[in-house]
């Protein structure tokens, strides 16, 4: 099992860095695979969360991908909504967890497939709103055990009038706000199991360096189309699991 989860670490880091994602959207259901229950599985994603989100935000600090000055506002917001969402873990079934979880992933998809990869107009620029933006996406966070970024690339792409590729950066950013909150509440809550989370979290140091490095390399266009079929993929993963058990 310790194998495995440094194996699921390194592909996670990947995906993390080259989807903008803090990695819930795929260690949760993966993790579900392996025998861990919702709960546990929510533990040990925002373990790992917490030290690829930190390594992406050095790698994109040093390419000067956007503006701390302003994207720090998200993550405030992130982390009083984060606290919130991982004091509902504990008493929310966990049932319900799982399809909320699913219901988010659909949403997304939608969410990407309708969105231009290239903006159609110029940044919204406006600190309160990304603050209460950062709130709400970052109960989700809290509640799920995933970064967040799942909703906020789409928001700020279809809404913000952000590219894509930035969008994506700055939700790994905002991943790191929430992860740290969600992190603090649930060790508190004794929920995080550190032996499994330090383990994923090991591998995905590698993984994050080579996911950034590919979504440099690629053109919008077609990220965008692999986005997409990378949330169908979890989607469709995630749902089998949740109805077929």
């Amino acid at each position: 099992m310790e194998f495995a989860l440094i194996i699921v670490g390194i592909v996670v880091g990947i995906l993390s860095g080259f989807f903008g994602i803090g990695g819930g959207t795929v260690s949760i259901p993966i993790l579900l695979y392996l025998g861990f229950d919702i709960k546990q599985a929510i533990g040990i994603s925002v373990f790992q969360m917490l030290l690829s989100s930190y390594i992406g935000y050095l790698i994109h600090r040093k390419q000067q991908t956007y503006a701390v000055s302003d994207m720090k506002y998200f993550g405030f917001g992130g982390i009083a909504g984060a606290i919130l969402g991982s004091y509902l873990v504990k008493i929310l079934d966990a049932a319900f967890l799982g399809w909320l979880f699913l219901s988010l992933v659909l949403f997304t998809l939608i969410k990407l497939f309708l969105a231009n990869p290239a903006p159609k107009h110029g940044e919204v620029v406006n600190r309160p709103l990304y603050a209460l933006i950062g709130g709400g996406i970052g109960v989700f966070s809290g509640m799920l055990g995933v970064g967040g970024s799942i909703l906020m690339t789409p928001i700020l792409v279809s809404f913000l009038g952000f590219g894509l590729k930035k969008a994506s950066a700055v939700g790994l950013f905002f991943v790191m706000f929430s992860s740290v909150a969600s992190f603090v509440t649930l060790s508190y809550l004794g929920m995080i199991d550190f032996k499994s989370g330090g383990l994923m979290a090991i591998g995905s140091i590698a993984g994050i360096f080579i996911g950034i490095f590919l979504v440099n390399k690629i053109q919008s266009v077609h990220y965008k189309k692999i986005l997409v079929a990378f949330y169908i993929m979890i989607f469709m993963a995630t749902a089998q699991k949740l109805i077929w058990g």
